[in-house]
């Protein structure tokens, strides 16, 4: 099989991780004559592993002198342009967060595409709602390196991280969906500054936008007199991750909106237990018995509502003259949470709980499973776009 792969594949956003370790997975199947084609250079401030970018830059200059067979499309916003042949079957993997999905998605999805690749059930059910063939439809979850995150000894302590504390860690940004507001409110009413714990906030404003949630951050702490809080927005290396991942005990995310949660199950890997939102993909991937869920309400948005970051203007939504809903964590909930797990009597036994479990999503998993679809569509005998 002739397969190109489209997207991101140079810095640290899931997006990019994703292409660049289906890309090296792919290479090494025999059956398989891979080329890609990046939407983004080169930039060594990323900090990827050197041997990665070896091998994205040899599948990047491989020349191809026939049109693939198979196309794979992961980027944002989708690429909808035609392909070069008409024989190219075209397989998207595009995450969602919110319960509605765009309907110019829906459509191409349902008319353009041969396949829609998707993170997780959750992500899934929201097409399948919206109407998509579910012939068309995979669930493919989101792998995590297991070289790098897991419970080995820390080799990459972050300089402004003491072990010394209990460390809480948020990941994200300030988008609404995240959740990260809701965290530090509880934060401020739970937690006081005598006391030996940390939340780290690890933002990506490179790739999220600038905001100004350090000042507020400081700000907060003068006026609450709440516990430390240590925000980093540096780029970082994926051992540089895995390093704040083990310099914590738990990781925060009381998001309410979510594709699959990478982060999560990083950090998981990493011994780190899980404090998330009761309802979503993330439970997709954590065992029942591990962790803690955030109760949760559900709240009715506009979707539309330019700060949710969900649409924009003039966009249409799936499911139209139907109510948008988002599951609204709940603060007070999250409070006695964070409480009990830093004054939990024997913490060494619900940290032991999270080191005995095995997750099943590492790269070289995630890789066969998107290999299957990928026979599955090439075994077609009809492009989606000829079919009438």
């Amino acid at each position: 099989m002739r397969i190109e792969l489209v997207g991101k594949f140079y810095d640290n956003h899931s997006l990019s991780i994703i292409n660049r370790r289906l890309a090296i997975g792919l290479s090494k199947n025999k059956e398989i004559d891979l080329f890609i084609t990046p939407l983004d250079n080169f930039d060594p401030s990323h900090k990827v592993i050197k041997k990665d970018i070896k091998i994205i830059k040899e599948l990047e200059s491989k020349e191809s002198l026939e049109a693939p067979e198979i196309q794979i499309r992961h980027c944002y916003p989708p690429v909808w342009s035609w392909p070069v042949s008409e024989m190219t079957k075209v397989i998207y993997i595009q995450p969602w967060e919110f319960s509605k999905a765009p309907f110019e998605w829906q459509y191409k999805f349902e008319t353009f595409a041969d396949a829609l690749i998707v993170p997780s059930n959750y992500v899934g059910n929201v097409f399948k709602q919206g109407g998509l063939n579910p012939d068309n439809l995979f669930v493919v979850p989101n792998g995590f390196d297991d070289s790098i995150f897991n419970k080995e000894k820390n080799n990459q302590k972050h300089p402004l991280i003491s072990e010394d504390k209990f460390n809480f860690v948020f990941v994200g940004n300030t988008q609404w969906r995240k959740g990260l507001d809701i965290l530090l409110n509880a934060w401020s009413k739970t937690f006081k500054r005598y006391d030996k714990k940390a939340l780290i906030i690890k933002d990506n404003p490179d790739i999220y936008g600038k905001n100004n949630a350090i000042s507020e951050n400081i700000k907060m702490q003068y006026k609450t007199g709440c516990a430390e809080i240590i925000y980093i927005d540096d780029e970082l290396s994926n051992e540089e991750m895995a390093g704040i991942y083990k310099s914590c005990k738990a990781i925060v995310h009381p998001y309410r909106a979510e594709g699959f949660g990478m982060h999560i199950q990083e950090a998981l890997a990493c011994g780190c237990v899980p404090i998330v939102s009761a309802d979503g993909p993330a439970n997709e991937f954590i065992p029942d018995d591990i962790g803690f869920r955030i109760d949760i309400s559900k709240k009715p948005i506009d979707i539309m509502d330019k700060s949710i970051f969900a649409a924009k203007s003039g966009d249409a939504m799936t499911m139209m003259s139907t109510h948008t809903f988002a599951n609204e964590p709940s603060g007070q909930h999250l409070e006695k949470i964070i409480q009990y797990v830093y004054h939990h009597h024997n913490k060494q036994e619900m940290l032991d709980a999270v080191a005995k479990i095995t997750l099943t999503n590492t790269w070289d998993n995630v890789v066969d499973h998107y290999i299957k679809v990928i026979k599955d569509v090439y075994s077609r005998n009809k492009v989606n776009r000829y079919r009438n």
